[in-house]
């Protein structure tokens, strides 16, 4: 079962922080219904992707490896994003503040906090931070499901 999207109003600054701000959203949107071709369309080819404080990955397919191997234990996921805003020191980094929801393969619900941060290169994500603490969604779950 994948879930289907569903986003807050995104708020931005003005100017053409609606582009990142379409880029982010798209991007989540394509996480969403787990289409990786798309997601991989957003990145650039030696995107770094940060998981917590876990090393980081570089790459594309790198990434949707990690991202499918997180699907495998879960039935959906569904980011609702809150906020979208550039760094004012740096306009090539975005900000997003949303809540993921997880539906485990019980089907238990869990919406954590989350916010990630982008850096762009050529209006394409080459950097991305992911600040989330998981592990709510896999407490009293078999870690080999």
């Amino acid at each position: 079962m994948t879930e289907t999207s569903h986003r807050t109003s995104v708020s931005v600054s003005g100017g053409d922080d609606s582009v990142y701000a379409s880029r982010v959203s798209a991007m989540f949107s394509a996480l969403d219904n787990r289409d990786s071709d798309t997601v991989i369309g957003h990145l650039t080819g030696d995107v770094v992707v940060h998981l917590g404080n876990a090393d980081p990955i570089q790459g594309g397919a790198a990434f949707i490896a990690l991202f499918d191997q997180v699907l495998s234990a879960l039935q959906g996921l569904r980011h609702e994003i809150h906020d979208v805003w550039r760094a004012a020191e740096d306009p090539d980094v975005v900000i997003a503040r949303m809540t993921v929801h997880y539906t485990r393969l019980d089907g238990v619900l869990i919406s954590v906090p989350c916010c990630n941060v982008f850096r762009l290169t050529d209006s394409l994500i080459a950097e991305y931070r992911v600040y989330v603490d998981m592990s709510p969604v896999f407490a009293g779950t078999d870690p080999g499901h």
